[in-house]
């Protein structure tokens, strides 16, 4: 059996680890958008898609980006073939665990824009900062639909102090999350929600506010939540940051 937690940077395993296993390429293709865009989010976590999240999404989302867990790359896609968005030059860096979300999100974005330069990185979000994202700057950072995926309970939220590193100054970093039990509305959603969390697909049973705004006021200065049926919305900026971290960059 392999030991994810052990193996943080190390994405060769994706296909055996139970929270990305399942996002082959055919079920991304053929069936996320429709079950978590169209169902999931609006049906059973409560929380619409086209009226919250997208707009959401838009409003912090720059030329010089990085989207962290991309699934099908919806977000960015869809933003980007609006009207003063899809001939405009945009620098779009995908990172996701998993490597077939990558190409598939790649190929989609690639697809729809006809001036975007986009870059992909093979990594964990709970891991330390990638090579490939050393030094680099965004002017806003996306991680939407990411954490209640992701293994290691309230440790997993440490990422926010890894990833404010890359905010320019100025830059806003955003995101939504489905929460844990108790903010089920209905037998149906608590049903639902555990049993993705017994298939290891999700990983946030116990996940609450308090848990983000914690993770958040420790380490940006700005933290804006809200919370709409079982998600989760956040936004952060002007990171703290100590003399070591601004000798390191």
């Amino acid at each position: 059996m392999v030991n994810y937690s052990k193996q943080q940077g190390d994405t060769r395993h994706y296909k055996e680890a139970p929270h990305t296993k399942y996002y082959t390429p055919s079920y991304l293709i053929k069936w996320y958008d429709f079950h978590v865009i169209r169902f999931n989010l609006p049906f059973l976590w409560r929380c619409s898609v086209d009226s919250v999240l997208f707009p959401f999404f838009c409003e912090n989302f720059s030329r010089r980006h990085l989207d962290c867990g991309v699934a099908t790359g919806w977000f960015p896609t869809t933003a980007l073939s609006r009207p003063f968005r899809i001939n405009a030059r945009h620098e779009l860096t995908l990172l996701d665990y998993n490597e077939d979300a990558l190409e598939t999100a790649k190929d989609r974005v690639l697809s729809k824009t006809t001036n975007t330069t986009v870059k992909t990185v093979a990594a964990d979000i709970t891991a330390p900062l990638p090579k490939a994202l050393r030094g680099a700057k965004f002017d806003s950072i996306s991680m939407f639909n990411l954490f209640h995926c992701v293994p290691g309970g309230v440790s997993k939220l440490r990422a926010f102090g890894t990833y404010k590193h890359l905010l320019a100054d100025g830059g806003v970093l955003v995101g939504c999350s489905v929460l844990g039990r108790k903010y089920a509305p209905n037998w149906f959603s608590r049903w639902r929600l555990s049993k993705l969390n017994g298939w290891k697909v999700f990983n946030n049973w116990e996940d609450s506010e308090e848990d983000y705004r914690q993770a958040l006021e420790k380490e940006f200065e700005e933290v804006e939540i809200c919370v709409i049926g079982m998600v989760l919305l956040f936004r952060a900026s002007e990171p703290r940051l100590d003399d070591k971290d601004t000798d390191e960059e």
